[in-house]
């Protein structure tokens, strides 16, 4: 079957936006950027790379917003009026091939680059350090910056943003209940918790303007307290819902733990929190081939989302359509190791 007849090939319009397929570049952490925080030379022929080779949005970042809360050195940020100049040029590239392009914006929490980082609350890392408590002045601050870095994205050209509430960073603690145990107004129960997101978007609302599109990227489960979690997911599918958010995309906790084998490994919870909610749905994890994106599209999601293949051949897309059977990455979790090259296979070759 031809590319253009697969349901992946087809346009979808997300609210504000027109897509012109469905197709998704999942937001990943480049390790190519620059050490102040801007977009390198590197990452811009990479995010063109991913435009002229079939990727219909791309979830640019992780940028950072705020300094203290990267995941590392030459993170991405949106910290700084300086900022919007270099990220302003992902969508300079990225215009000739009508490729729509959002920008998550993060906060790394208690696993951020810090001797002394801070979370939803006191956490052991386990490897000597200790997470602290973030103070309700420390929330203030935080909401502020999330603010702010949407408005550098706006004014830097981006489509929308996506707000990172998976994979244990900040705004993942404050949801989880396994990780949330703060007895204020953002912890206890399933409100409490969603307090700290449902207020960055309205804030970033009155700052960007209702129509200025925002995703949000949430965990299908955790690990400890899946039954309490479960419930808080259904409350959320409609808040998001009701507060106009434009797609949610779905990943999982677990995610470090699959290996090459396994496929499509958070449908089946994506299929199970969205049903009826009238959102469109994004998922990520275990797509090889054509095969995984047809059948994401056939149990009802709206679009497929894309890493690790992304990283070991950015032109994967147009490897499939010229016959390609699958992608080439192993899952050797072993992206960091290669360099600036980002993956092994590439330094191998």
């Amino acid at each position: 079957m031809k590319f253009e007849e697969l349901q992946v090939s087809s346009e979808i319009e997300l609210g504000k936006l027109t897509i012109k397929n469905r197709i998704v570049r999942s937001a990943t952490h480049s390790m190519l950027g620059n050490l102040d925080g801007s977009i390198s030379e590197d990452e811009l022929k990479m995010f063109k790379d991913l435009a002229e080779n079939e990727v219909g949005l791309i979830i640019a970042g992780q940028f950072f917003v705020s300094g203290e809360a990267t995941a590392g050195p030459g993170s991405n940020e949106l910290t700084h009026d300086r900022h919007i100049e270099s990220a302003s040029k992902i969508m300079e590239l990225v215009k000739p091939f009508d490729t729509k392009v959002v920008a998550q914006l993060n906060h790394a929490g208690a696993h951020a680059y810090s001797q002394t980082p801070y979370g939803a609350s006191e956490m052991d890392l386990g490897d000597g350090r200790k997470a602290r408590s973030i103070t309700i002045e420390e929330i203030k601050r935080v909401k502020s910056e999330f603010i702010d870095a949407a408005l550098r994205a706006q004014k830097s050209g981006f489509h929308g943003i996506q707000l990172h509430a998976a994979h244990s960073y900040l705004l993942c603690e404050f949801l989880k209940p396994s990780i949330n145990k703060r007895q204020d107004q953002y912890g206890g129960d399933s409100e409490n918790r969603f307090r700290l997101i449902k207020e960055i978007i309205e804030g970033i609302q009155e700052a960007c303007g209702d129509n200025y599109p925002i995703f949000i990227k949430i965990d299908t489960n955790d690990l400890q307290e899946q039954e309490t979690y479960n419930d808080d997911l259904e409350n959320m599918m409609s808040e998001f819902r009701s507060m106009g958010i434009e797609a949610v995309e779905f990943s999982g906790s677990e995610f470090s733990g699959k290996k090459f084998a396994d496929h499509n490994y958070f449908l089946d919870r994506a299929i199970e929190i969205s049903k009826d909610k009238g959102i469109k749905t994004i998922v990520v994890g275990g797509v090889r081939h054509f095969n995984d994106m047809e059948a994401i599209l056939s149990a009802g999601m709206d679009m497929v989302s894309i890493c690790r293949p992304f990283i070991c051949e950015p032109d994967f897309i147009t490897r499939l359509i010229k016959g390609q059977e699958k992608s080439s990455c192993v899952t050797c979790r072993k992206c960091p190791q290669a360099g600036r090259d980002r993956c092994i296979l590439r330094v191998k070759k």
